[in-house]
């Protein structure tokens, strides 16, 4: 098992951007979640339960623009976190960090590519890619012991999620807005809870 990270940033102009990373990636999802509630809410017939988050970004719905751009602000934090673990981590296990950009990147393709009817294969592509990267990140960094039990945790449960989502796509009657809110809600806690450790390791 990995030790603890060591701080590489010391002062200068590397210490500012380092926490402006990590800061984002704590307060980004919470105000972002938020945005999305009042976006629902607002939304004439929207059902949180039965329908994805992406229906309130596509053409046509009075907050889709407001929607894409939280979701862009999402995977910037993401792209963040990602970046401030890479320098932390040095050499080692730089696949989570990239996963976590992956996601990131996904994330801003979701609301430049966004949901579309009557073409909806490239979102569903993307949406699976942002889906398997938040699923695999946290294993990937869970051999570091700051966040090994939490990123045990996430992992499983996102797992667990994605097979009960396949079953129930294939039986019908999964409540996708419900199951997308749970998905999604477990692993952006997982990034600020990860963001959260980055800060407090530089202030050592």
């Amino acid at each position: 098992m990995a030790g603890p990270l060591a701080n590489p940033y010391h002062g200068g102009r590397d210490a500012i951007v380092a926490r402006l990373a990590v800061w984002m990636g704590v307060s980004c999802p919470p105000v972002a979640a938020a945005l999305l509630v009042v976006a629902g809410w607002r939304s004439p017939g929207y059902d949180p339960i039965r329908t994805t988050v992406s229906h309130l970004g596509q053409h046509g719905q009075p907050f889709a623009l407001a929607v894409n751009l939280t979701f862009a602000a999402l995977g910037l934090a993401y792209a963040a976190v990602a970046w401030a673990l890479w320098r932390s981590l040095g050499g080692r296990a730089r696949a989570g960090p990239a996963l976590l950009a992956v996601a990131g990147a996904a994330l801003v393709g979701v609301a430049i590519v966004s949901r579309d009817p009557t073409h909806p294969i490239p979102h569903r592509a993307v949406a699976l890619v942002l889906f398997l990267a938040l699923t695999l990140a946290p294993l990937l960094l869970a051999g570091h012991q700051r966040w090994t039990a939490l990123s045990l945790a996430t992992f499983v449960a996102s797992v667990a999620l994605l097979v009960a989502g396949v079953v129930g796509l294939v039986h019908g009657g999964l409540p996708a807005g419900a199951w997308e809110r749970t998905f999604t809600g477990l692993n952006l806690a997982w990034l600020v809870a990860v963001a959260a450790g980055l800060l407090r390791g530089f202030e050592r």
